[in-house]
């Protein structure tokens, strides 16, 4: 979090810009992906019994 006045334009673009670079090297949610894994595995059960 950051502070800035109007007129503070060129420090605003570069705490956005850096704000930006440190969310895009977190990745991608490990919670997501944890999510997206159960739902497969959901899946492929459904496909079993229907088989």
């Amino acid at each position: 979090m950051f502070h800035c006045t109007a007129a503070e334009g060129q420090r605003f673009q570069e705490e956005v810009t850096r704000i930006s670079e440190i969310i895009e090297n977190l990745g991608s949610n490990p919670i997501k992906e944890s999510l997206r894994s159960e739902m497969k595995k959901k899946d492929s059960k459904v496909e079993q019994k229907k088989n």
